[in-house]
């Protein structure tokens, strides 16, 4: 039997599920983006001007590269988590993607890429996070009082590995959300 009590439960699970993925995309993609992108740039201004130019700007953009960055991935890690969670997706395809890599029954072509992008994106990004935290291993030792340097070569192949990730994930931020299905695009065309 359903009563006013009951029924307004069922009403408040139903807007609580609705709102679920909204208040995720509030609470952490929107400052993911933030972040991710202003550590795109002071990144990119870092990597790009030479220091010999502005000393104290090339040193203020690599701090607001380093702070901006450990902060997106922080936001970044509940959000996979959140959509995988609204999306039904197994949590262990996370770790093992291959598994990801397998078609579901009655699955459409663009679902199929679509879930196939996000699992591409959330690895590259952990490797861009895991490069950034290689190339910064040497100063946390040197504040520490160890002096450990790998050489140059190594370092700039860290470097050249952190930029590469840094515009494949990029690329497929792009690839993942533009891409809209094709019965979105019929409903707003009429």
């Amino acid at each position: 039997m359903i009563t006013p009590i009951t029924a307004k439960t069922a009403e408040i699970q139903n807007v609580k599920v609705r709102t679920s993925p909204a208040s995720a995309i509030k609470h952490y993609l929107l400052p993911f983006m933030v972040f991710f992108a202003v550590a795109l740039v002071s990144g990119l201004f870092y990597y790009l001007v030479p220091r010999s130019w502005n000393w104290l700007a090339s040193q203020t953009a690599l701090w607001i590269h380093l702070l901006t960055g450990v902060i997106s991935f922080f936001y970044l890690v509940p959000y996979v988590l959140s959509h995988h969670k609204e999306k039904k997706e197994a949590f262990i395809n996370l770790i093992f993607v291959w598994r990801a890599f397998r078609r579901r029954e009655n699955e459409n072509d663009w679902s199929y890429q679509q879930r196939i992008f996000g699992h591409i994106l959330n690895w590259v990004m952990s490797l861009l996070g895991l490069s950034g935290l290689i190339l910064l291993i040497p100063s946390i030792l040197w504040m520490s009082g160890m002096v450990f340097m790998a050489g140059y070569p190594a370092y700039k192949i860290a470097n050249a590995a952190h930029l590469g990730l840094a515009l494949i994930s990029l690329a497929f931020i792009g690839f993942h959300v533009i891409r809209r299905p094709k019965r979105a695009k019929k409903n707003i065309n009429r």
